[in-house]
């Protein structure tokens, strides 16, 4: 499979993430519950396959335990959590706008702990793919754009950012000699555990009024927006590098309105495609011509 479908895919999950967020949320059920549901469902469904990696891989887990405990309190807790806190209390809108700003963060993380630096080609493709973001949130309207309202739930989702910008950052350091689903069943299972006192604690959600769309919901996010999100995207970071993978974020407005337009019968207009457009060609020219650029020196 190609690189560059392993960073396709967890945008794909985690678009239908946002939208399914959104509705479970406002449809009464707490984001500690859903965040703690979601992950300990992931965990029963990847242990049986990881078991033995992670009892085999076990010297390595303590040896290296402050860095696990980092990635799954960033990637699994964090980002997730903060996610679905942010969208009770904001639109679907602002949360991918603010995430849009992502591949920005990832660039100055990189280069402020890894000494990174950018391209004059990287740096004039997130300027084009974050034009494209902002033409579809906004509408293809400055004023629509100028006066977005930021609300606390924004500032949850910007920390939620930040967390998983530090996360894609620092995964390249992960353990090598770690096979990457004992990686993955590690952090979440460490995320989940970071997780459960907080479930207990603010947790308020009956599961016994959960519906069957509610339990459907954490379902997808437990499998696709959870396990095949993040073993694809971490398999992608380590192939392609955090800077192009963070460019893949800027997909998030395409594939949520493209989900949007399946299943909640919305429309497409003429910003859709301008700001689609502008997408495209701002992750060509930071990934594809960036690269036969750093080929033909």
């Amino acid at each position: 499979m190609p690189p560059f479908i392993y960073l396709l895919l967890p945008i794909l999950f985690w678009s239908g993430n946002y939208i399914l967020g959104r509705l479970t949320v406002s449809s009464g059920i707490d984001p500690f519950s859903i965040s703690f549901l979601r992950w300990s469902l992931a965990c029963l469904i990847i242990l049986p396959f990881a078991y033995k990696k992670l009892w085999n891989e076990k010297h390595i887990i303590v040896k290296n335990w402050p860095l696990l405990v980092l990635f799954g309190w960033l990637g699994i807790c964090n980002y997730n959590l903060f996610l679905y806190i942010g969208l009770s209390s904001t639109t679907v809108t602002n949360a991918v706008l603010l995430n849009s700003i992502m591949p920005v963060m990832i660039l100055i993380t990189a280069r402020l702990i890894l000494g990174n630096k950018t391209s004059w080609l990287q740096n004039t493709g997130i300027l084009i793919s974050t034009l494209g973001a902002i033409t579809i949130v906004s509408r293809g309207s400055l004023d629509t754009f100028l006066h977005l309202s930021f609300s606390q739930g924004d500032l949850w989702i910007i920390t939620a950012a930040v967390s998983w910008a530090i996360y894609s950052v620092m995964i390249v350091k992960r353990p090598k000699e770690m096979s990457l689903i004992g990686f993955f069943a590690c952090t979440a299972l460490i995320g989940t555990l970071i997780q459960a006192p907080l479930f207990f604690l603010f947790g308020h959600s009956n599961l016994a009024d959960f519906t069957a769309s509610n339990w459907g919901a954490i379902a997808y996010m437990g499998v696709f927006a959870s396990i095949g999100a993040f073993l694809c995207w971490n398999t992608g970071v380590q192939k392609l590098g955090a800077a192009t993978a963070g460019h893949f974020i800027h997909l998030l407005p395409v594939f949520s309105i493209g989900l949007s337009v399946i299943f909640l019968g919305e429309r497409l207009f003429h910003f859709h495609y301008i700001g689609i457009m502008l997408i495209f060609s701002g992750i060509f020219v930071a990934t594809i011509l960036n690269k036969k650029r750093q080929q033909t020196n």
